[in-house]
């Protein structure tokens, strides 16, 4: 990727020790693989990779998230194009974005409003993939040490433990 390229990072922490050479929670988390028909071009690949090797170091579970982390790291690539264009654009109108159109009227290139677009759409999904500092400390929160689906069924368990008779009519 071009080193004008803003870095996609991920907080670190979660329920493993970074760098603990294998024994802690976070060597034991397995990230999934693209969908399938994703069709991860080289750089995207790139992307993926990155992105699951700093959510595993974080010991951040993301074995069910990888159509989301498609989806980020598509558009990701794609703001990144975008954004390598705008500063083109920028660089041969004198350091702005602003054109003057054939009526003479004053606009932000085309390319802004893709790069916008592109911004606004990865600051929705980067969430769901906890590469937000606020979702880390939101699933931290409420995971505390437990892996990300123990508690799935404990409602239902704990109703079945307190009625008996309930389970069977």
């Amino acid at each position: 990727m071009d080193d004008r390229a803003p870095p996609l990072t991920v907080i670190q922490g979660g329920a493993g020790n970074v760098g603990d050479g294998g024994g802690g929670k976070h060597s034991e988390i397995v990230s999934p693989p693209p969908p399938p028909g994703a069709n991860l071009a080289p750089r995207e690949r790139k992307v993926w990779d990155y992105v699951c090797r700093h959510l595993r170091e974080a010991g951040l579970d993301h074995l069910t998230a990888g159509l989301a982390i498609s989806i980020i790291v598509k558009t990701y690539v794609r703001w990144i194009d975008a954004e390598i264009k705008l500063a083109d654009v920028e660089e041969k109108n004198g350091g702005t974005y602003f054109i003057i159109t054939p009526n003479g009227h004053e606009q932000p290139h085309q390319v802004f409003y893709v790069v916008k677009n592109l911004k606004q759409e990865l600051l929705k999904w980067l969430p769901e993939s906890s590469l937000t500092l606020p979702s880390v400390a939101a699933v931290k929160a409420k995971l505390g040490d437990k892996a990300p689906q123990d508690d799935l069924f404990d409602e239902l368990l704990n109703h079945g433990r307190n009625h008996p008779s309930a389970a069977f009519g």
